[in-house]
């Protein structure tokens, strides 16, 4: 399933898009699935981190759509977004969010379906694996990779990636139980380490490559160095 949102303040030009959509999902027997939104407030304010691709107007009342963009980026760094516009003057700023292509009004069938054959090419092999996690502010998507640690944080979860540090409600156990096949271990009650983030391991702490200290429970340290060992292919 290819899961898109179309978002512009004209109705009739969603709604035209989507129908040539839908229509070239049948073509290719492709299940493409079409959401409709007439601004970025309503964008956002719906916005859900499942959404594999999004054309999304620049020029709109309320929010204009690099701002949309922007704040859609901070939640979702893997979603495909692609610009509608005439005001090829913003391209710069579409560099800024990593937009993948702009699109001149109007759209042509023919410009619309090449994105689609081009997502499809791009994601043929295989899609990043994220987490999906919620909190006060809305859903994010966390590519696996990017995430360092997780910890303990007010009876919540802190999950520390590449770029920032995310607020979680989930609990640690049921954290563990999703990453368990990426190469995550629990190191302490509170903690839980990707060991391909892992720089030495001295005594009972643990030293990242960004030089952060995680503690390695006495308790949990021989099963955290047989999991390590098995990671890396080895004994250690």
């Amino acid at each position: 399933m290819i899961k898109i949102a179309v978002c512009d303040d004209e109705q009739r030009f969603v709604e035209q898009i989507k129908k040539i959509l839908v229509e070239y999902g049948t073509e290719i027997q492709a299940d493409i699935r079409v959401s409709e939104f007439y601004d970025g407030v309503m964008l956002l304010d719906k916005y859900e981190c499942r959404y594999d691709i999004i054309f999304l107007d620049i020029k709109m009342p309320y929010i204009d759509g690099v701002e949309v963009a922007e704040k859609i980026r901070d939640r979702d760094p893997e979603v495909t977004i692609i610009f509608l516009t005439s005001l090829l003057g913003r391209a710069v700023d579409g560099y800024r969010v990593r937009a993948s292509n702009f699109l001149i009004k109007p759209v042509t069938r023919n410009k619309l379906t090449q994105e689609i054959d081009r997502w499809i090419e791009k994601n043929r092999e295989k899609k990043q694996e994220c987490l999906l996690v919620d909190n006060v502010y809305g859903q994010f998507m966390i590519p696996i990779s990017s995430l360092r640690y997780v910890e303990t944080f007010n009876r919540n979860l802190l999950l520390h990636t590449e770029g920032k540090s995310i607020v979680c409600y989930k609990k640690l156990k049921e954290i563990k139980e999703r990453l368990g096949n990426y190469g995550f271990a629990q190191s302490h009650k509170g903690y839980l380490v990707n060991f391909s983030y892992i720089d030495t391991i001295k005594g009972n702490d643990i030293i990242l490559v960004t030089n952060e200290m995680i503690p390695l429970s006495r308790m949990m340290k021989k099963e955290f160095m047989t999991q390590l060992a098995r990671y890396m292919g080895g004994q250690l």
